[in-house]
């Protein structure tokens, strides 16, 4: 497998820079940028307040190569247009094609060699406030399917069973977590979409987070019922009032799953993992 960089715009455009004779001389994003809030208790010792994680800047090295010293013009031009930073744009390392990052170029210099064409290494700082890279599938994708050995999406994902993220008339079931850190309705919400036959009460629980959601309002068959972050929606409506104003997260890992109050129903599951 060719180990070559993508990029691919907002739009769906996307390049491959060795194919535009980009030569990457090297993409090592660096870990997660903790930082860590300390407050001064006792006189011995600080005490741990507060942990973030912070924006981070992975640097890409490339080196253009152009046929004269028109080429490198257009090719210096090209360099441009695809690391413009007008908006975010995504790029996948095709060691791990399955992962990519959210990102934005800071200002960059092309500096040239002797010859005039060819560039001295160029380094691009790539920001990406996420802090992390996310899988290039979401739980609802055709391709979505584990165990899968195309499917590199993490650590110790389970190979001796099949993780499906579409129940129907299971009182218990499992959801799976396969990233790195957990999915926290107020900051990486998953998106919970229900449809079935409620008389007044439905109960959603996670026994893993220990969270209850509560929707008390009937619902029939043709109805939909959205769960996003904090905001329950039934057929494009807000009915957060008709709620516990209890929400959903997902640890990392499995995590156990209750239905109760429904019946001839059907739960998808909708999200990316963090890595």
């Amino acid at each position: 497998m060719s180990e070559s960089i993508l990029i691919q715009r907002l739009d769906g455009t996307t390049y491959n820079l060795d194919d535009l004779g980009i030569r990457v001389i090297s993409f090592d994003p660096p870990s997660p940028n903790y930082q860590f809030t300390y407050t001064q208790i006792h006189e011995t010792k600080a005490t741990l307040t507060d942990t973030q994680i912070q924006q981070t800047t992975a640097p890409l090295v490339v080196q253009l190569k152009a046929k004269d010293v028109y080429d490198y013009e257009l090719m210096r031009q090209r360099l441009l247009k695809i690391f413009a930073s007008y908006e975010s744009f995504y790029v996948i390392n095709m060691r791990i094609p399955t992962i990519r990052w959210n990102v934005r170029a800071e200002a960059f210099d092309v500096p040239r060699l002797s010859n005039f064409w060819f560039t001295q290494p160029i380094t691009i700082n790539l920001d990406y406030p996420e802090g992390f890279a996310e899988s290039v599938l979401n739980t609802s994708d055709d391709e979505f399917k584990v165990p899968n050995a195309n499917l590199s999406l993490g650590l110790d994902i389970p190979r001796d069973k099949d993780i499906s993220y579409h129940f129907s008339n299971q009182s218990d079931f499992e959801i799976w977590n396969l990233g790195h850190i957990p999915l926290k309705a107020d900051e990486r919400p998953v998106l919970f979409e229900f449809k079935g036959e409620v008389g007044s009460q439905l109960v959603i629980k996670n026994k893993t987070t220990n969270q209850t959601f509560e929707f008390n309002r009937s619902l029939n068959s043709g109805n939909s019922l959205q769960i996003y972050g904090m905001k329950p929606v039934v057929d494009g409506v807000s009915a957060f009032q008709d709620s516990n104003h209890e929400f959903l997260d997902l640890a990392v890992g499995k995590n156990d799953f209750s239905i109760s109050g429904a019946s001839n129903w059907s739960l998808y599951i909708t999200t990316r993992f963090y890595y």
